[in-house]
């Protein structure tokens, strides 16, 4: 056979005829046959498929592989494009109605057969289509905005609209603040809020909907002596403000600054550029020198105390018509003062522009007394747009007119301003600006009223913390998708391997979503389960991992190095028709007895199903295990091919982007929440740092682990190495639950301002000790630790989400970490965290899914200055690996222990 790259990057396969190798390479994708040149044409991305191909007729069909530079550099640079997922052709005979995606990943599944279904386990914003939406090109009417859009997200940064979903007419509710500005929304628009007690504890930022808003209440209580005093209860609500726009740098005639001075101090209506300064302003005039024109001069006139600056042309002073006035008059700013305004284009100028502009006009027209910084003006569009500008810096402003007819002077506008930087350049008047913390920039919801109904759309932006979705389509876990599969293919009976807190829950599913009858396996039916299925009462069988000896292990031969071929297994697991894997990344180490049991069960089955949300948990060695129970090794050209393909490199990781498209091809499909969650919003994780108040009990731990990470660090020798390798890892778990411990009287505290609010909140731990000191604390909160069995489990999660009085779940990270629902709560709270991303992220999952409708915030709790904070380090670095795979970073870290020993570099040195 030979194998050779043409100029387009594309393979040309050509032999003699084989009716087997015809059959080998028709299942390649994209493949062609010129009847012309008798080869076979097969696209560049494909490449992986071919060389599984040779790899399988190398020992009886010679090939030889021919290639170009050029021809494999276009290659390199191929796309491996993911496959569209499938339609579902056939009734889906479920119980309930699933969702589009849903119907595609069963129809995929009916396709694929063995398959890991890694569907990632969705935030409701609905404004009026007359809402005006900040872009690059200035305010968009919300009706008009379209996906692609670019608008402005809360940290200034531009960020692109990913969908628009109508959400037709529904009643509208207008949400004003205390600077007078509003906006119009329904009662599900979520709101980024905090009150004075979440201020004061430095708790930062919740979410909250318009309705949770309105029945909280929009004033605090008030006390009697304020009402003494007759002033009003203080507003409750405060809402972040934006950081400053990144508006595009403006190339403009006449500079910021300038043209802020000239509407401020100008007069422009006539046949001049002219201003009017007393004495103590002349600093601003230098201002203005520094950035004029070189066309232009400035010409002196003294009438008195006052002095007028003239901008005219540098060789021609007689001549009127200049640069600076054809601008005013192509502005259309040559207006008399009442009529003055701030031109859009400089509106949109970039900070450093707005900055300007803003200086320019509070040098002449502003003022600081004892700090309260005012803008002056009868002009009532010049008002309006200083607060425009102001809060597209980030600041805020409000406008009170003031009625001075009977001084003559007609009606005053005064804009009171609130930035966090000093609007005057003038020296007099910056220095009487003074930040103060009580007069950072805020601004607080004043009320909330019913206006009517009117159409209303949302939408979906990029950032991170502006992810708008629509109430159109709602996620379930993936369970619905494999019990369809299996029930369509009649692949009965069925086995569910779970861990044992899903048991239940399982029962349940296969119940709920079908008419097929599931068990529990339980010691009274230890050896008689079969009977339940010859005589057709049930058709699928629920077994914990750990219990998969007892009830399928017949005999394990005893030998120094356990294989699958030392495993005698009964006769009953060839029952099974298909096996369902919940949570198979368990399975990730295939030298653990539990991954070699599910293997040796799930041997010969036409379906097995493997369902994970992190696959691939620290690197792609992790998929082989799992792969292998699919029984798809062999089409990734085997162990060895795959090690050498997949794992190589120092990170142990490479052609990262090919295994994705491999294993979407051949084993996989997965569904990120950003293409199918429709209602469930995004997660914020904040990290709060406390001391912990067994400090000296830390420092001793830590300077012995510090010693054996010296030690370790100088071996020399491997074998002494494993060994201190192993001491430092229990030094290290000694030292994190120190400051596990250290932690739980800052963490009860902050969990009774939960308790108070009447919010409920999921507790993760780890140690048995810590779980048991905060149940002490909180004797009405339920657990899901190690120590309860299946019934108890369940009973604790009922309570905790249907139960209004029941607050606080404490749960173990490894019994509650993967497949409960939790959705009662969107706080989520690690007092211990585990090594991995991929654990944090499942953790996090349990409030983040289908039914949840607010922000989840997910609170680390580190402590100060321990190994936490190092340890947090080592999670954001290990999360990479599982975003590889799927196209995202190489990123992949070093080992656990090595990566300690570098962050403790700094205290080794020492």
């Amino acid at each position: 056979m030979e194998i050779q790259l043409n100029p387009q990057g594309n393979y040309v396969v050509s032999f003699a005829y084989r009716p087997h190798l015809v059959n080998l390479i028709k299942q390649i994708p994209g493949r062609t046959f010129n009847p012309t040149s008798k080869a076979w044409i097969v696209p560049g991305a494909s490449k992986p498929h071919l060389e599984s191909m040779a790899k399988r007729i190398i020992n009886f069909e010679p090939v030889n592989w021919t290639d170009s530079k050029v021809a494999e550099k276009r290659v390199s640079e191929v796309d491996f494009l993911i496959p569209e997922m499938p339609e579902l052709a056939v009734p889906h005979g479920l119980k309930v109605e699933p969702y589009p995606y849903q119907l595609q990943g069963i129809a995929r599944g009916l396709q694929l057969k063995r398959f890991m279904n890694t569907d990632e386990p969705g935030l409701g914003k609905s404004e009026t289509l007359n809402s005006l939406i900040s872009s690059p090109n200035g305010w968009i009417r919300m009706g008009d905005i379209q996906a692609g859009d670019s608008i402005f997200a809360k940290d200034g940064s531009i960020q692109q609209v990913e969908g628009v979903f109508p959400q037709g007419i529904v009643p509208t509710y207008r949400m004003t603040f205390n600077d007078g500005s509003f906006v119009d929304c329904n009662l599900e628009h979520i709101w980024c809020v905090r009150d004075q007690n979440r201020r004061r504890r430095g708790l930062g930022w919740t979410t909250k909907t318009t309705q949770e808003i309105l029945k909280s209440g929009l004033v605090n209580k008030t006390n009697p002596k304020r009402e003494a005093s007759g002033r009003k209860p203080s507003l409750k609500w405060e809402i972040p403000m934006c950081e400053p726009v990144q508006f595009p740098t403006k190339q403009f005639v006449i500079p910021a600054y300038t043209l802020g001075v000239l509407i401020g101090d100008g007069a422009l209506s006539g046949n001049k550029v002219e201003m009017s300064l007393p004495a103590e302003k002349k600093q601003i005039i230098r201002f203005v020198e520094n950035e004029l024109d070189k066309s232009l001069t400035v010409s002196i006139r003294n009438y008195g105390n006052v002095t007028r600056y003239a901008l005219v042309n540098a060789f021609d002073k007689f001549h009127h018509e200049n640069l600076y006035l054809s601008e005013i008059r192509r502005l259309k700013l040559d207006v008399v003062s009442a009529d003055k305004f701030i031109p859009k284009e400089y509106l949109q100028g970039d900070v450093i522009q707005r900055e300007d502009l803003l200086a320019g006009l509070m040098d002449t027209d502003g003022s600081c007394i004892k700090n309260r910084t005012t803008f002056h003006t009868t002009s009532t569009q010049l008002a309006t747009d200083i607060k425009e500008l102001v809060e597209s810096l980030g600041g805020v402003a409000i406008i009170r007119p003031y009625d001075r007819t009977n001084e003559g002077k007609g009606i005053e506008y005064q804009v009171n301003i609130r930035t966090s930087f000093n609007p005057f350049y003038l020296k007099y008047k910056s220095d009487n600006w003074k930040p103060k913390s009580v007069y950072r920039p805020t601004r607080y919801i004043e009320s909330i009223e019913y206006i009517g109904e009117e159409e209303q759309q949302c939408i979906r932006v990029s950032s991170p913390d502006h992810l708008y979705l629509t109430n159109n389509y709602i996620v379930t876990h993936n369970t619905l998708q494999s019990i369809a599969t299996i029930n369509l293919a009649n692949a009965f009976p069925c086995l569910v391997i779970c861990p044992s807190s899903l048991k239940i829950n399982w029962e349940r599913e296969w119940h709920k979503f079908t008419n097929k009858k599931a068990m529990v396996l339980s010691d009274s039916v230890r050896d008689t389960w079969p009977f339940f299925w010859n005589t057709g009462m049930y058709q699928v069988f629920i077994v914990n991992y750990e219990s998969l000896k007892k009830y399928f292990v017949q005999h394990i031969k005893t030998s120094q190095k356990l294989t699958i071929r030392d495993i005698t297994f009964r006769d009953n697991i060839h029952l099974f028709k298909s096996v369902i894997i919940d949570e198979s990344h368990r399975c990730k180490s295939s030298a653990t007895q539990q991954a070699k049991f599910v293997k040796g069960i799930s041997e010969g089955k036409e379906w097995r199903i493997e369902l994970t949300g992190t696959p691939v948990v620290n690197r792609p060695k992790d998929l082989i295990a799992q792969l292998s129970i699919l029984g798809k090794m062999e089409e990734f050209g085997g162990y060895k091919y795959f090690i050498q393909r997949y794992c190589s490199g120092p990170n142990e990781a490479s052609n990262l982007k090919e295994l994705n498209f491999m294993l979407w091809q051949k084993s996989m499909f997965r569904r990120e929440k950003s293409m199918v969650l429709k209602d469930l919003p995004d997660k914020i994780r904040q990290v709060m740092s406390c001391d912990i108040t067994n400090r000296k009990e830390y420092k001793d731990a830590e300077r012995d682990l510090i010693q054996y990470l010296i030690k370790y660090k100088e071996a020399d020798d491997e074998k002494i190495q494993k060994a201190l390798k192993g001491e430092v890892m229990v030094r290290i778990n000694i030292l994190r639950q120190i400051s596990a411990r250290g932690k739980v009287k800052e963490v009860a505290e902050f969990v009774s301002d939960f308790q108070e609010e009447g919010q409920k909140i999921v507790l993760f731990c780890s140690l048995h000790e810590v779980v048991d000191q905060l149940k002490r604390i909180f004797p009405h909160a339920v657990s899901v630790t190690g120590r309860e069995d299946s019934k108890q489990k369940q009973a604790a999660v009922d309570a905790f989400q249907r139960n209004p009085k029941t607050n606080i779940i404490i749960c173990s990270i490894r019994a509650a970490g993967v497949g409960l629902t939790l959705t009662a709560a969107s706080n989520v709270a690690f007092v211990e965290f585990p090594w991995t991303y991929a654990d944090c992220c499942q953790c996090e999952d349990r409030c983040h899914r289908i039914g949840q409708k607010d922000s989840v915030t997910a609170y680390y709790f580190l402590g100060k200055n321990t190994i936490d904070e190092k340890v947090y380090k080592i999670i954001q670095l290990k999360k990479g690996i599982a975003n590889a795979v799927t196209g995202a970073t190489d990123d992949i870290p070093e080992n656990i222990v090595d990566m300690v020993a570098n962050l403790f570099n700094e205290e080794i040195d020492e």
